[in-house]
Parts: structure tokens; sequence; C-alpha cells
């Protein structure tokens, strides 16, 4: 839990900076606090040069060898889909850091990806740094609202403080959205508080792998058209080239190890890999997902993974059987998976370049690499039949039919467009929970390890002498950082920017790297994410029953969370590592034990309120952007902004006026937000007043009433009005000018939380990809130079 920190510990701290050497004294022990001041000059000043002495006195070092460290981290691909994991999907990097160091069967993280990450590069549990959820779905309470500060410090914090070069790569996730505008703040950016020197990457949860809308620090960059090879470019390709590049840069430049945190957008949804890869997989995945996971299990046990004993955990009612689906359905179904398994080997391709270029720069062996496969468990959020805009799940629509599935798949293309550009396309639950193997459950689930574990492998052949073996210790993401201040000599600071540090609650993992026998250091570890609850103690977990499935938010599921009348499930992890026999009947005292542990946990961590992340969802006043300003006058400089940061223009009553000296020129866009698979756009086309609505591509709604803009200085008008006061409900959009009404239309449902994951809030434009298809080939529609001079939004 945070404390608030005194105006005497700040002038501690000060004091404790200010009368050390941090070339000496800071690294000694007792009281460190970054970042240091300058060492003390030791030259002489006379009156002339000759009677002088120089001295330079440089920026802090990182220890006398200390080495490079570098942490790749997939994004939701499951722990059980890489192929030194039971999985088919040939993954020879991940393999060959197993092969070459260690593997962990129980290395637990969050069961959704921001927190992880944030958990990740701080050391600590996620609600002690306010990340119990995603930043876009962050709350009013100390566990759930995003915010860190230097009592939680970053790791790259800690280490750029002593010498160390510091890059991150690829998804961030870590900055609240309604501050990723142009305008910043830009305090909670990779290169802000937390610490990085650079970054290249994006910032949302996901993005267009062939469109990503990416930054280069605190800088919006043009997507670049093709990858350093010249092909067409994607995001798991081109972050790698940047990636050497920055390498390159560093070698020849810097005389410093290098932190590299480098976490590709892949295999989160959208699943998109290039063409040339779409096919490796034909036909692996006909036989459906009973099979593929009985194989995976078989697999696990010939590799020493699982025990030789070991069964199947039951399969959920609530989850389809292969054989339900017609032969049809069957064919899509196994389609989505063969491009998930593409998407996975081909991220796992360019990460290995990363790695193959430390070799040829004679620094492998000198990097501790961690590489973790996921940031949570298999992602279920495709629901039972897969998705083409998995967007629909996270706005709270039903999942639909295996027969509409295929019907609006039709409308984007067919099954050819699967894995393309234009699809924000996701696979069945069921590929996800057979890819949990040999665990219960998925991502969200934090009760159980199916949402929890992540495949891990770390080599680092100067202080781990196995190679290929398994450490099943039970371990968490917060043991990162104790490992890393340990293997680098960094020390631990006792205080960062005048705060004092909080006491990590992990430790390091190098205790049990050449001694596989070694009882876990790591005893106790609580779960919880979005009301999913859970705890491990000593050998046993204790897993809250899962009140709602995690590919949907029924709003009567949500109403009916009840944090204290869990029911409880009991594992013996001992025993049992899999979590397949629930003991609870049998030992209701440890079932009461370990019950108030994880209250004293969830009490000392700052997880109170339980379920405080679905604050939005069930107290709507925890949305910063709903009590965001209502008045909102923007000009065409104002483009490239997340939607979370521009104005609320979703499920809610807003009037739009925008501003125009019109002529037989005029055309363009006046606003748009997000893309053709959920977004609206207001534009001005063959001197005619346009607007579209996408309902995530569920429903399209397109106003073309054949009205003539007139010359001269107008006022064109939107105000969009809801019918029914209710998640998604329906609207009525007019629309004026110079206050006389010309048209209106209704939209059949309206997007209550994101038309997008990805794309942005343009004022006379439409950056990335186009909401309208019609002026796809105009690229981004600017408005007619000069011609819109504002645009005002006025929020109820």
């Amino acid at each position: 839990m945070k404390t608030k920190i005194s105006i005497f510990c700040i002038c501690f701290a000060l004091l404790a900076g200010c009368t050390s050497n941090p070339e000496i004294e800071s690294k000694k022990g007792g009281e460190n606090a970054i970042p240091y001041p300058k060492a003390e000059w030791k030259g002489k000043q006379g009156k002339t040069l000759e009677e002088s002495k120089p001295y330079f006195i440089g920026q802090p070092k990182a220890p006398e060898g200390a080495p490079n460290v570098l942490i790749i981290m997939l994004d939701d691909a499951g722990y059980s889909n890489a192929s030194s994991f039971g999985g088919i999907m040939q993954t020879p990097t991940f393999d060959r850091i197993g092969d070459e160091g260690i593997r962990y069967s129980h290395f637990s993280v969050a069961a959704v990806c921001s927190p992880t990450r944030a958990s990740l590069l701080t050391g600590y549990n996620i609600h002690q740094i306010g990340t119990g959820i995603i930043s876009e779905f962050a709350t009013g309470y100390p566990g759930y609202n995003s915010q860190i500060d230097y009592t939680t410090p970053s790791i790259a914090k800690i280490l750029s403080d002593n010498g160390y070069a510091t890059a991150a790569f690829g998804k961030w996730h870590n900055t609240p959205m309604e501050e990723a505008s142009p305008a910043g703040p830009y305090e909670s950016w990779p290169t802000g508080i937390w610490g990085f020197d650079y970054f290249w990457g994006f910032l949302g949860g996901e993005t267009n792998q062939f469109h990503p809308l990416l930054y280069e620090n605190t800088t919006a960059i043009e997507t670049p058209k093709t990858n350093a090879d010249g092909s067409t470019f994607h995001l798991s390709h081109g972050m790698a080239d940047q990636a050497i590049k920055w390498l390159d840069n560093w070698k020849g430049l810097r005389d410093d190890p290098f932190f590299m945190y480098y976490t590709p957008g892949a295999v989160h949804a959208p699943i998109q890999v290039p063409k040339e890869w779409r096919d490796k997989y034909k036909g692996q995945f006909d036989e459906g997902w009973h099979v593929y996971r009985e194989q995976l299990l078989e697999r696990q046990k010939e590799m020493g993974l699982v025990p030789e004993n070991a069964e199947l955990v039951d399969w959920p009612e609530n989850i389809p059987e292969w054989d339900s689906f017609s032969e049809e359905g069957k064919a899509y179904l196994a389609r989505q998976m063969e491009i998930n398994a593409a998407f996975m080997e081909h991220v796992d391709f360019h990460s290995g370049r990363v790695i193959e270029h430390l070799e040829q720069l004679g620094e492998l062996d000198n990097t501790l690499v961690i590489y973790l496969t996921a940031d949570n468990g298999n992602t279920a959020e495709g629901t039972p039949t897969g998705t083409f805009s998995e967007l629909l799940f996270q706005n709270g629509f039903p999942p639909l039919t295996m027969e509409q599935q295929l019907e609006k798949l039709e409308e984007f293309g067919g099954i050819d467009a699967w894995g393309g550009p234009h699809l924000a396309n996701h696979y069945s639950v069921g590929w996800s929970y057979a890819g949990s193997t040999p665990y219960q459950w998925t991502k969200q689930i934090a009760s159980h390890f199916g949402g929890t574990m992540s495949a891990t492998a770390i080599r680092y052949p100067k202080a781990i002498k196995a190679k290929g073996e398994w450490r099943r210790q039970f371990q968490n993401v917060t043991d990162l950082v104790p490992t890393i201040l340990e293997v680098t000599g960094v020390p631990e600071p006792d205080y960062v920017n005048g705060q004092k540090k909080i006491e990590y609650p992990g430790k390091s993992l190098t205790y049990a790297w050449n001694d596989p026998e070694a009882k876990t250091n790591h005893p106790t570890q609580y779960f919880e994410m979005t009301g999913f609850l859970g705890i491990y103690h000593e050998g046993w977990t204790l897993s809250g029953k899962p009140y709602r499935v995690p590919w949907t938010v029924d709003p009567s599921a949500l109403a009916n969370f009840d944090p204290l009348n869990t029911q409880w499930e009991l594992y013996n992890i001992d025993e049992d590592p899999i979590q397949s026999v629930n003991l609870a009947d049998k030992y209701p005292e440890k079932v009461k034990e370990l019950e108030e542990l994880f209250w004293q946990e969830a009490e000392k961590y700052d997880v109170f309120p339980v379920g405080g992340s679905m604050g939005r969802a069930l107290q709507p006043e925890s949305n910063p952007q709903r009590s965001a300003k209502k008045h909102w006058e923007l000009t065409p400089n104002v483009y490239r902004v997340p939607e979370l940061a521009g104005p609320e223009i979703k499920s809610t009553n807003y009037e739009i006026n925008a501003y125009i000296t019109a002529d037989r020129t005029t055309e363009g866009v006046i606003y748009a937000v997000g893309e053709r698979l959920g977004g609206q756009t207001f534009f001005i086309k063959d001197g005619r007043l346009r607007y579209s609505y996408s309902t995530l591509g569920l429903y399209w709604h397109d106003f073309d009433g054949d009205v003539k803009i007139p010359y001269g200085d107008i006022k064109i008008t939107l105000k969009h009005t809801m019918k029914e006061s209710k998640l998604n409900g329906p609207s009525t959009v007019e629309f004026f000018i110079n206050d006389k009404k010309v048209g209106e239309m209704d939209i059949i449902a309206t997007v209550y939380a994101a038309f997008t994951g990805h794309e942005t809030f343009d004022i006379g434009r439409d950056e990335g990809l186009p909401v309208n298809e019609e002026y796809a080939n105009m690229g981004k529609f600017k408005f007619t130079e000069g011609q819109l001079h504002k645009v005002v939004f006025d929020i109820e």
C-alpha cells in the first residue's frame, strides 16, 4: 500500500543523496538516493591554467562487469502453445533460450496485460501500483487508478540512474489513455516517470499490425510502408528492425550496458500476419480443440512438464463441443487457429533476429535474457465462435452465433480476409481453453492457473549452468526486478526523487538457478482481477469459482458479483501441480485458513474494494472520461488523439458544430474517430454532407441525404440523442446547416466503451485506417486547407 511521504522524509532523502558520492558511498549500502548528485570535483583551481588541474565528473557508471538485460514478452499467447511447452506452434527462439538455460513450469503473472507489464517493470504487486485493471478501464480507487509514483520506481529508472542505456519497443499499455494525447501530460509515458531513455512502439493495449499508430519517444510518427528488407510493413518485423538499429547505435556509441524491454503486440487480437505466413499450419487443426488438447497433454508428459498420471481437466459446459458445429463452421474455426499459430511463429522468428544480432555483436552471453510467452493466460475474448470484430466483447455485445459470424465474414471478404489488415479477428474460446492445457480457465480468470501462468525461459550462461532443465518452484513476475538488481549489481535505492521506496514483495530467482530442488522463496501470492479471486500459499491454492465467463460482460452476471460469498476450490499444488482435484470438501479448515490469508493480503496490497476494476460498469462515476470536460473547441491541428483522450461521443447525448468557409472545392473529413470496424466520420464529399457510423462492424449506418453544402461562411451541426439510456442503446442523429434541419438518421446500437483499441480521434482528417472506405484511396482525406476553422463539441 502506498504511503504518504512527509516533508521530513523528503528532506532526509535529499540529505542522504547530497552527502554521498555516487561512485563510492551510494553503493556501499545504507541510505541510497537516486538520482545521484554530481560526484565530487577532484581537480585543482588556481589563478592561472598553469596552477590548475582539470577533472571531468561524467555520468554515473554501472557496476564493473554488469551485464546487459533483455526482456522479451509476447502477448496473450497462452501457456502451452510454444513448442517447448507442448504446442505445435514452432517457437525456435523461445525454445533456444530454455535449451541453453532453464524453463519455469509455474511462473505466474497477472490475469490481464497492462497489470503484468507494470508489475514486471516495477517489481510490485499490481494493486500496489494502481494497475489492478488495464489503463483503459482505470477507476477512482488507489489499486485501480493507473497512477504510479517514485515510491514504486521502474527498473528502467533505477538502471538509467546507474549508468545503463535503456529502451522499450512495442506494446506499452501503461499510460492512461486520457493522458496519451499529443498535448500530454507526458509524465506517465515510457520516457517520463518510467525512466526509459528511448521508446518506439504504440501506447495502447492493441494495434493493427499492418497499420499501427506509432510513437518515437513522445512524437507520433507515420507508419512505415515497408520493413527494412523492402517487404510490406508488419509490426513484429518492423520493431525487430528498429531494435537492431538501436543496438547498433548502442554498441557503436556507448560504453555502458543496456536494458531492453522488447514486447511485441503479438499475439494479441487483432490476429494479423503477413499473407505468405498464413498457410504454414493449414490442416493442422482440422480435428478440433479436444484432439489438440489431448495431444498437448501427451507431449507435456513426454517432456516432463506434467506428471505421467496427469489427466485433462474438465471441459466447461459453457464452451461448445467441437462436433456441435457444422462442417462449414469447423472449417472456419480451424482457420482461426491456423492464423493464430502462424502469428505466434512469425513473432518468435522476428524476436529471434534480435537474439541473433546480439550474438553477432558478441553480446549474447553477456546478456541476461528473460523470455515470457504471455503477459496473462490464453485470451478467451474471442467468444465461443470466434469473432471478426473483437471489440464487440469489450463493449458488452452478446456473442454472435456461428451463422451470424459466417454471414458477417462474407461482408468483409470471406475466410481469405482472416488474418489480414481489414478484420479485427479473434479465435474461439475453445482454442483458448485448449491452449491453457494442462490448466483450467484463461485470461481474466485470476483464480486459476490457466489465467495466470506464463511459459517462461531464462538464459544467462555466466550464472546458469543448467541446460534445458525445468524449475518447478512457484514464482511470480514481481521476482524479476530483484533478480535484475542482484545480477547487475545495481544497488536497490532507498529513495527515488525524494520519495521513500516501498519494500519489494518479490525475491530474486537466482537461488534456484543451479539448485532445482530448492524450496520456493515466494511462498505466498494473492491474485485478483475483475473480481476473480485466488491465492497461492506454501504449496496450496485457493481458487474462487468463476462467477461469470470471460467472454461476456453480461450486466446481470456483474450485478450478481459478491466477493464476500465466493465459492472456493482448494488444490494441493505439491501433489497436483495442474489444479485438477478440488479438495475443498475434504479440508474445510484449510479453506478457511487460506480465505483469511487472502483477505489479509488484499488489505495489505491495496486490493480493496475487491472488484474495484469493474467500477466503470457498476459505478459510472468511476469513468474519468465521463467526468472529463464537456466543452471542446478543436481545430485541424488536433489529430492522432487517442479515442479516450478526446470528447466522449459514444452512448451519450452531444452536439457538434463545425464552422466552415465553403466553396466548390470544399471537401474532406470534419472529424473522425475509429475505423470501418468501429467508428464514426462526419465529412463532405462531392459537395454533399455525409456521415457514417459503424457499430463495430455489426451494424453500418450511412447518411447520404443529398444535402448540398452552400457556399460562404456556414455552421454545420450534428445533434446526437440517445433514445434509451442503456448500454449500447439506440439513438437518433439530426443534421443542421445554419440551424436549419436538413436530415436525420437512426442508429440501431451505439458503442458504449470504445470504437477501437488502436485508432484515433482526428479533426480535419482521418488518420490510420479510414472509417468510410469511399475515401480510402484519398489518403487521410484532409479537409480543404483553411476552410475548416474549428469544430465545437458539447457533451451532456
